[in-house]
């Protein structure tokens, strides 16, 4: 009995000995070949994100993206005081945070975010005032925007200047530059907004947050973005008004600010472009 006794003591005694130089032990680290796939599924994942939403009808691939390269002058209507100075605060926070340039007030609004139940008679009210409100488009791209998009909750319109060094500046619905430099590596001249707007549909918009709204707007009118893109299961906020709201994105993603940070520190005359976007997104996201 006494042998048994020690023995199961002994046993007892190396099990516990033994859990405990285990649980003092860190985690084995994952084998290389699983931490490798993982960063190639990611990149995957990155590049189709960045590829769907800068592919816009108008633009071949290997062209510059639209950025904001003369300052921002934000303005805000339609809601109530406080909403709008909420508004633009979130978006000269979100376009600072980017490195867009902001204009000092006082300044020539080119930058409008309107708020309204009746967009389509706002807009029709609006260019009737001023025939310049769509840029140099022509009356069926004008016509397209006005009767295709009024199903969208938010429309943007993008005046885009297609170039400094053409000097062209043109509506959201341009041709491609052909005014190419002759380099596999750098890119058509510059493209950059000179003025958008965009109209909120407030009887489509009334489930969603301000924070949701302000982000939202603020993606959209960053940069030229495809709103038809399919960008699958990328956690964006421009998956808004796709998803269910218990699946709505909160606000600008982690993928959404490294998106707008790496488009504004990228070489816009660059033919990888793009790809340098997605290498900076993958690094931030990755941290």
């Amino acid at each position: 009995m006494l042998f048994r006794s020690l023995s199961v003591a002994a046993l007892a005694a190396l099990c516990c000995s033994n859990v405990s130089k285990t649980a003092d032990h860190p985690p084995l680290p994952l084998p290389e070949v699983t931490v490798e796939a993982a960063r190639a599924a990611l990149e995957h994942r990155v590049e189709a994100f960045v590829r769907g939403i800068t592919r816009n009808p108008g633009f071949s691939d290997d062209e510059s993206l639209v950025r904001w390269n003369t300052p921002i002058c934000l303005f805000a209507a339609g809601l109530p005081p406080e909403d709008v100075k909420f508004v633009l605060a979130r978006l000269s926070q979100i376009s600072s945070s980017a490195g867009a340039p902001l204009a000092r007030t006082p300044c020539q609004p080119n930058f409008l975010i309107v708020a309204t139940s009746e967009p389509d008679r706002v807009l029709e009210a609006w260019y009737a005032r001023n025939n310049q409100l769509f840029g140099n488009a022509t009356p069926a791209h004008i016509r397209q925007f006005l009767e295709g998009s009024q199903t969208r909750p938010v429309r943007v319109w993008y005046n885009i200047n297609l170039g400094r060094k053409s000097g062209v500046r043109n509506g959201h619905f341009v041709p491609s530059n052909n005014r190419a430099e002759s380099s596999p590596f750098i890119g058509n001249a510059a493209f950059d907004f000179f003025s958008i707007f965009a109209i909120i549909d407030t009887n489509r918009t009334e489930h969603i947050t301000l924070d949701q709204l302000a982000d939202y707007v603020a993606m959209v009118g960053l940069t030229n973005v495809n709103l038809d893109a399919d960008i699958g299961s990328a956690p964006s906020i421009l998956q808004l008004f796709a998803l269910s709201a218990e699946h709505q994105p909160s606000g600008l993603s982690s993928w959404d600010t490294a998106f707008l940070k790496a488009l504004y520190q990228s070489n816009q005359a660059s033919r990888t472009q793009r790809f340098e976007i997605a290498e900076r997104i993958v690094h931030d996201i990755s941290q």
